[in-house]
């Protein structure tokens, strides 16, 4: 990609989360402070080198939406190492038949505890023109669930994840307190935002900020969403629907979750022009965060197509507020 094709920071864009936001929006690595309870907790091993030559965009985050536009490293050039990440343990078979220990309710009672936790992930992604390139995602990555703010009732926080050399973090604000006039509840997104190794970031920050779903949960409730960064001239929209409960598997350890289903989801930028769908598995009972999400987007990104589909699940039960 050519710098001119910078839209969100003029000029010195070289750049996505959780976002979040954050890949397509879906929000480098800052060092994070190790204050936090690793999901999964193992003895360290590096990373496959394969994870560490991404040819593309970094994938989706936390919300796993498009991303604004950014320029990527040139072609042979490998990205930055990424963080050593525990090894993945042998989980023991799931159950269908057993039951959650606890259940996802209708609305979200308290704000999630700050923690890092291991994800899983399965997909693939290619980009078709004159660098056409394909591949798959790292099998394992890290998010950080910290910065919580507010308190129950109306709060939010942000969730990081890091893939080749970008961070992408998603910033949710969830309100479940109708307190204040005229005031909607919900789980929205509010920013995201995206920082390479480098050190050079962009930001997607919708007006109004993008609901996911209204609170209390109810199947079959639906919710039309579009919101505009004016300063990037960014659009995003789709259709938020809640169909129902569902049963993730964290190594398996069932999890009872709420289904958000987006759909009609469009992105657009001066350089973007894509459509995507995406499933987020929402754990109310945990502070209303997504333990797994499964997006799938193609377009165009200048004169290249882009496409791109991956899943991602957490590999340990969260902690419980």
């Amino acid at each position: 990609m050519r710098p001119s094709r910078l839209a969100l920071v003029a000029g010195c864009l070289v750049l996505t989360a959780c976002g979040s936001p954050t890949a397509r929006l879906d929000v480098g690595f800052k060092e994070v402070p190790s204050s936090v309870v690793l999901g999964a907790q193992t003895s360290p091993s590096a990373q496959p080198s394969s994870v560490s030559a991404i040819p593309l965009p970094p994938p989706p985050s936390v919300v796993s939406l498009p991303p604004p536009t950014f320029v990527l490293p040139p072609a042979g050039q490998p990205n930055l190492p990424p963080p050593t990440i525990p090894s993945a343990q042998a989980c023991p078979p799931a159950d269908p038949l057993a039951a959650p220990r606890v259940e996802a309710p209708t609305s979200i009672g308290k704000p999630p505890i700050a923690a890092a936790y291991l994800f899983d992930n399965v997909g693939t992604f290619s980009v078709s023109g004159a660098d056409a390139r394909r591949g798959t995602f790292p099998a394992r990555t890290l998010r950080l669930f910290g910065n919580v703010r507010g308190s129950a009732g109306n709060f939010g926080y942000d969730v990081s994840e890091r893939i080749g050399d970008t961070t992408t973090t998603t910033s949710y604000r969830v309100i479940s307190d109708t307190a204040l006039p005229g005031q909607e509840t919900g789980v929205f997104i509010d920013k995201m935002t995206y920082v390479r190794a480098d050190g050079s970031t962009a930001a997607f920050t919708p007006t109004p900020p993008l609901k996911l779903a209204t609170l209390p949960l109810l199947r079959g409730a639906s919710t039309d969403q579009r919101g505009v960064d004016a300063q990037t001239q960014t659009a995003m929209s789709f259709t938020a629907t809640v169909e129902g409960k569902a049963r993730v598997f964290a190594c398996g350890e069932p999890l009872d979750t709420w289904t958000i289903h987006l759909t009609e989801g469009k992105f657009i930028s001066p350089t973007q022009n894509l459509t995507f769908d995406a499933t987020y598995q929402l754990g109310t009972q945990f502070g209303g965060i997504i333990i797994a999400d499964s997006v799938a987007f193609e377009g165009s990104d200048g004169d290249a197509g882009i496409q791109r589909s991956k899943r991602a699940t957490i590999a340990a039960v969260p902690r419980t507020p």
